[in-house]
């Protein structure tokens, strides 16, 4: 009868195992994605009057405008929401908007300096070109940054980390210049 159990076996069933360990140990899919959404910002208890800057772009998409507009913000409203609702109505002078019409406007949930925008899948299905894609991520962006004490923008896609929109990196966050 043969022996299974020699020195060069063992040796390589304990390699396996090790090989196996490592694998499972390091797959990206073991690794948590959750993002903890809840704001620690303190939302106004009276009627609040507050001027946005809203960035569109320029009509012929080769930089930005910016448009200044007053808005009454209601009890328990966001600043940075209604901020990112105006942005999605479009601008009421010149400029372009940043989205169709129709288009629901991003969520935003604010932690700690950083603003967490969650953008609905029609995001993802907008087709824009590399311009396109740029005007609406910074435009979002610079909106979110002009309002204190944001320093940096983070992109969601349906609540998950977003990579990108088609052409556009999303992983690394927008920060304020400095």
């Amino acid at each position: 009868m043969k022996r299974y159990l020699t020195f060069w076996n063992v040796v390589g069933v304990v390699v396996l195992l090790l090989g196996l360990l490592v694998f499972f140990y390091s797959s990206p899919n073991r690794r948590s994605t959750v993002v903890n959404l809840p704001q620690n910002v303190e939302l106004p208890e009276e009627p609040q009057e507050v001027e946005l800057r809203l960035y569109f772009a320029k009509p012929d998409a080769s930089a930005f405008l910016v448009e200044r507009r007053t808005v009454m913000l209601e009890p328990g409203e966001s600043v940075y929401q209604r901020a990112l609702d105006e942005l999605v109505k479009g601008p009421e002078r010149t400029g372009a908007p940043l989205v169709p019409e129709g288009t629901p406007a991003p969520t935003v949930f604010v932690r700690d300096r950083v603003a967490y925008v969650d953008l609905p899948g029609a995001y993802a299905q907008l087709g824009y070109g590399t311009t396109g894609e740029t005007l609406l991520v910074y435009g979002m962006a610079y909106t979110l940054l002009d309002l204190k004490p944001i320093e940096e923008v983070r992109y969601l896609l349906e609540g998950e980390p977003a990579v990108t929109l088609g052409h556009l990196s999303l992983v690394e966050p927008v920060r304020r210049r400095r």
